[in-house]
């Protein structure tokens, strides 16, 4: 029995424990999303290595009790299952995946192996002595593995002499996502109030910093440098313990501390409360799932909860991650950010939230429910939310589109530029989402005792290039960087209560030193930003031009795309026929059919609007047959009036698909919704029907 125990445990070690303890060893994301302790992480360790065999030695010396023939049985049965784990393990490692083939290949080396063990003593003895290796296995992941720093811990950092008097009122820091500064201004640089009267309520009371950027364009970088002023390092992570000189350290002794942080972790553990521990029992049927994908033909592989991530739950993972867009951009950048096991690190906290949470719907509800807790006592209110970033779903109401179109990324496709311009038309449909909320925050704030005494911050982590080619943020050229780095940055001082616009080249770096400044903190703290208040210069250059006519040039060629006006449905009129939209179609002669057949996706919404998810057309679809040549663009008229052109034509066969944004006409219950095609003869407006 000795002798087939220690063969039971080598062969363990090597299908068992060495693959699991390896892949958990090298994603300590798992463990920190579950917020496992260092006990549990280690009795992790010791259950994978030890139980398992333990098991199997329990089962054969049982059976050995009942009969030496039995116990022979169960113990040939134990050799050949995990020789053939192994088997199938070394298989998946190969990228041999048929079923076949990897079941042949389990059975022989199943049966070698046995073999060997009943008829080679120096076999039985090389399997014995690998006994040990398990040794070795549990002390590299306890030791020697990224995971072994969560085991280890470490100590508290410094963080120097803070000396704070206590503030009148509260501090509230707003940082958004993926928000360009451009969006928000006319042609001229001035804010544009008609369309988001939310930032010009914030502007009139605060300091606008037109002329703002980003260090950075990926956001585990840029909020942690909006929160301790800090140049972040290629390897750090956001958390407390790479950033532990921030403005909640600085805070947290004299008042309470609220935070909404979707990705970072900034807050001492000591401020803020831990996410919830996850059992160990959680990481133990995650571990039994991860070795299913890992030694399983792809057959049986399609049977088990996903595991497209990293921070375990698999088997309730909502499988919408899979197309979350915060995440693929953020992907996208690993190579940049030092690997995809960093940006997994990194994102462990997003990740870890639902699906549901996650969306643009979700983050609108929890910075609303985050807005209503601040009250009048000073407290630290620290919000950060996914906010507009794409996907671009959201109105201003709140209500989202039930529809988003793939955007045409080929330059040379019929509908490319159509294709570009919609995507400014949804990205600004979000940004008024987010500006409604800052809205609320403003009359919020204005309505407590405390609102001149408030000390309040609205910034972005970083910008989007919407400008073609490279539109997005992940590729940073001379062309894109001054849409990709540029943010909104609005500073509200105690005791400020007009508005004031400066044009000095500044940076969102700025904001924590400059909330050191203004509540008079006396520190030994080193900043890569400065004050926007005590008259210092900048020591860290920007990523942008130091000019901020750059930043209003950006502002200039949207006006240029929407020349009808700044209100929502200017938004809307584009192309040749935008002059059109806003007006009722009675005010044109309606002639007849157009040869060009339209035929709307979205038909059947259209009788009982919103729709059961709460959703409006906010962008139609649909397709035209039988042209052999690409259609011109169509009016839209909603409820009788021109509400938007649809065109971005692409070709599918014998069809024609189409898209395009429609301004809000729409009312609850039935709609009634028409395309025409327009055809001008000199002042003479004809709208022929093309649906």
């Amino acid at each position: 029995m000795r002798a087939r125990g220690l063969i039971i445990l080598g062969l363990s070690g090597l299908a068992l424990a060495q693959p699991l303890l390896d892949l958990f060893g090298q994603n300590p994301e798992f463990f920190v999303a579950g917020n496992y302790t260092r006990a549990q992480i280690v009795w992790f360790a010791v259950i994978i290595t030890l139980v398992p065999p333990l098991l199997l030695i329990a089962a054969t010396e049982l059976a050995m009790l009942v009969s030496r023939r039995l116990g022979t049985v169960v113990f040939t049965a134990a050799v050949v299952a995990l020789s053939a784990a192994f088997a199938l393990g070394l298989a998946r490692t190969l990228g041999f995946d048929q079923l076949v083939l990897v079941a042949v290949l389990a059975v022989l080396v199943g049966s070698a192996v046995a073999v060997v063990v009943f008829r080679s003593r120096s076999g039985r003895l090389f399997l014995s002595y690998l006994a040990v290796a398990n040794l070795f296995f549990f002390a590299s992941f306890c030791f020697l593995s990224p995971s072994s720093e969560l085991i280890a811990g470490a100590a508290d950092p410094d963080l120097g002499r803070i000396d704070v008097p206590a503030p009148r009122g509260p501090v509230v820091i707003v940082i958004l996502d993926e928000l360009p500064a451009a969006t928000l201004m006319r042609a001229d640089g001035s804010l544009n109030a008609d369309r988001f009267p939310g930032f010009a309520q914030l502007a009139a009371s605060s300091t606008w910093f037109r002329n703002a950027s980003s260090q950075y364009n990926l956001t585990h970088r840029a909020v942690p440098s909006i929160l301790d002023g800090m140049l972040a390092d290629r390897e750090d992570l956001p958390n407390w313990g790479d950033h532990p000189r921030n403005v909640f350290s600085l805070l947290a002794d004299q008042m309470p501390v609220h935070r909404y942080e979707s990705v970072t972790d900034l807050c001492p553990p000591t401020a803020c409360a831990p996410p919830p521990r996850r059992p160990l029992r959680q990481a133990l049927e995650d571990a039994s799932i991860v070795y299913g994908h890992r030694v399983l033909p792809e057959t049986f592989r399609d049977e088990l909860p996903p595991i497209d991530n990293s921070w375990g739950s698999y088997g309730a993972q909502d499988m919408a991650a899979a197309d979350d867009d915060l995440l693929r951009e953020e992907d996208g950048a690993a190579e940049d950010a030092g690997g995809t096991s960093l940006i997994d690190r990194a994102y462990a906290r997003w990740r870890s939230l639902g699906a549901d949470e996650r969306s643009p719907r979700g983050q609108a509800a929890v910075l609303r429910q985050r807005i209503e807790e601040i009250h009048a006592p000073p407290a630290l209110h620290v919000l950060h939310v996914a906010l507009p970033h794409r996907p671009w779903v959201l109105s201003r109401t709140g209500i989202g589109t039930s529809f988003v179109p793939r955007r045409i990324t080929d330059p040379g496709a019929p509908g490319y530029d159509f294709s570009v311009r919609m995507e400014y038309q949804l990205h600004t449909m979000q940004v008024g989402a987010a500006d409604a909320l800052v809205g609320v925050l403003i009359e919020h704030l204005r309505a407590l005792p405390t609102w001149e005494d408030t000390l309040l911050v609205v910034t972005s982590d970083h910008g989007t290039n919407l400008t073609p080619p490279n539109i997005g943020r992940m590729k940073v050229t001379d062309d894109s960087r001054e849409e990709i780095f540029r943010v909104p940055l609005f500073i509200k001082a105690p005791g400020q209560t007009t508005g004031e616009v400066r044009d000095d080249a500044v940076q969102n770096l700025d904001v924590a030193p400059t909330i050191v400044d203004l509540l008079d903190a006396d520190l030994d703290w080193r900043f890569d930003g400065h004050s926007l208040y005590d008259g210092s210069t900048s020591h860290t250059p920007p990523k942008v031009s130091t000019d901020v006519d750059a930043v209003i040039a950006i502002a200039e060629r949207r006006a240029e795309q929407f020349p009808f006006g700044d209100s929502w449905t200017a938004l809307a009129a584009v192309g040749d026929n935008g002059d059109l939209v806003g007006s009722d179609v009675t005010d044109f002669e309606v002639g007849a059919e157009s040869r060009h057949r339209a035929v709307l996706d979205q038909a059947e919404l259209l009788d009982d609007l919103p729709t059961a998810n709460g959703e409006m057309p906010f962008v139609l679809g649909g397709t035209i047959r039988g042209a052999s040549s690409e259609p011109p663009e169509l009016v839209v008229s909603v409820n009788g009036t021109i509400a938007g052109v649809v065109g971005g034509y692409r070709r599918r066969g014998e069809e024609w698909s189409f898209t395009g944004y429609v301004a809000d006409y729409f009312v609850p219950g039935s709609n009634a919704v028409a395309l025409f095609e327009v055809v001008r003869h000199g002042d003479r407006v004809v709208l022929h029907p093309a649906s």
